[in-house]
């Protein structure tokens, strides 16, 4: 009895400590003059994801222009992250206010989703304090205090991550899972193929014992996930696509400028122009070129330039953002005790992708009754989506941080008896 009242004043102190560790974030950023509407609004992506929020709930328009008539350079962002911060602005529009709100509701789902995970497997509330280490981890911790949707969407994967390891034989599956997984695609499409690897599974896993409801569940996720482009053609018809980002971000990712300047800290800093060249002039001059035709333009220019390359050129730049995407050290300085924690919590991540490929070599049939081989085919599907994602486009510091909670609830579930016993020494004494 002792012990658990012990353990339930770890839990309420930790909590305590997490909610004081990130209000220090939002004063010391409040102290350093960052949130007046008006820088907000200048700051680059944040800025943008503020922008159509606030448009959302003054207009009812999905658009960035102050006006209720939807517009093209919005659709630069998927919908789940302004519609959710739009929500927000309905109990108020002050920056610093919204901000928190944002901080409590993450705060709330991560909780949540521990407890949940918890009482479906029985583990002691030692294991559970420990878990609770998600709600510190510093690139989580640094992206929850500001406007962007990495933090959000690291939520989301650790909510898909947690329903998955919830697969059992005996049971239905769970409707949850094709929801949750559309609405993180649709958060931030850098998780695509992570999400597709991993909802793949999902459906496999159940595809004999439940076919129709897993059939309706695979037919579910793409209604919702295709539902954004379908807007898209409807509305402006100019092609199906699901962000105007499309293009740009695909152009800054291969060009001849890959080789030398790219780093994990600033792929994405690159100029989308440098592949325009690719692309006939009298393409270039077409009237009306807006910010959809300029994505198609980008794609189309990216794909001259690639097949311009030799393949060895092709293999060797696909391998120079690989060698990026999994090095836990940022390659250009980056200043900061949190940086510098960061980098200690990417070298565990990078263990952890170790531990899974010891796991593949040695061929032992994969347990669906395991919690730790479940933890491995998250992993798994972290490890393809990256991979493939760094390949395609690029990832970096900044995108893989939305796999950073996932990746540490994985790396506690792998070596939970050594956690758990190293905990129980600590509190033991």
């Amino acid at each position: 009895m002792i012990a658990i009242r012990r353990n339930k004043l770890v839990f309420v102190l930790t909590i305590g400590f997490i909610l004081l560790l990130k209000s220090y974030f939002l004063w010391n950023t409040f102290h350093n003059g960052d949130f007046s509407e008006t820088k907000i609004l200048k700051s680059g992506d944040a800025g943008h994801y503020f922008k159509i929020a606030k448009n959302l709930s003054e207009f009812k328009s999905y658009a960035d222009n102050g006006t209720s008539i939807a517009n093209e350079s919005a659709t630069w962002r998927p919908p789940v992250w302004p519609f959710t911060l739009s929500l927000f602005f309905y109990i108020t529009t002050h920056p610093l206010t919204l901000l928190i709100l944002k901080v409590l509701f993450e705060t709330f789902l991560l909780v949540t989703a521990v407890i949940y995970f918890y009482r479906k497997n029985n583990y002691s509330l030692t294991f559970f304090g420990a878990l609770l280490l998600l709600l510190i981890e510093p690139q989580y911790l640094k992206y929850s205090v500001t406007f962007l949707s990495e933090s959000f969407t690291a939520v989301l994967i650790l909510l898909l991550s947690i329903l998955f390891m919830q697969l059992q034989k005996n049971k239905s599956p769970n409707v949850l899972v094709p929801i949750v997984a559309a609405v993180t695609v649709m958060c931030h499409p850098i998780s695509v193929f992570f999400v597709v690897t991993l909802f793949g599974i999902y459906l496999l896993f159940h595809l004999k014992n439940h076919i129709k409801r897993t059939l309706l569940h695979g037919l579910l996720f793409s209604f919702i996930v295709l539902s954004w482009p379908i807007r898209n053609a409807l509305l402006f018809d100019k092609g199906f696509y699901f962000t105007a980002s499309q293009g740009s971000a695909f152009s800054k990712s291969w060009n001849e400028k890959v080789l030398t300047d790219f780093t994990n800290v600033d792929g994405d800093l690159a100029d989308e122009n440098l592949n325009l060249k690719y692309i006939e002039a009298k393409e270039l001059k077409k009237p009306n070129n807006g910010v959809l035709e300029y994505s198609k333009l980008y794609q189309k220019g990216t794909w001259n330039y690639i097949k311009s390359l030799s393949f060895s050129q092709q293999v060797k730049t696909a391998l120079r953002k690989l060698k990026s995407n999994f090095n836990p050290f940022p390659e250009k300085p980056k200043a900061g005790f949190f940086e510098s924690l960061s980098v200690l919590f990417r070298i565990i991540y990078l263990l952890v992708f170790v531990q899974l490929l010891i796991r593949l070599l040695s061929r032992k049939k994969i347990d669906f009754k395991s919690q730790r081989d479940k933890a491995f085919l998250v992993v798994l599907a972290v490890l393809l989506g990256q991979t493939l994602m760094s390949i395609y486009i690029y990832t970096g510091l900044r995108f893989n941080s939305v796999y950073s909670l996932t990746l540490l609830f994985c790396f506690l579930l792998i070596n939970q008896q050594w956690v758990t016993d190293k905990i129980n020494r600590l509190t033991n004494k």
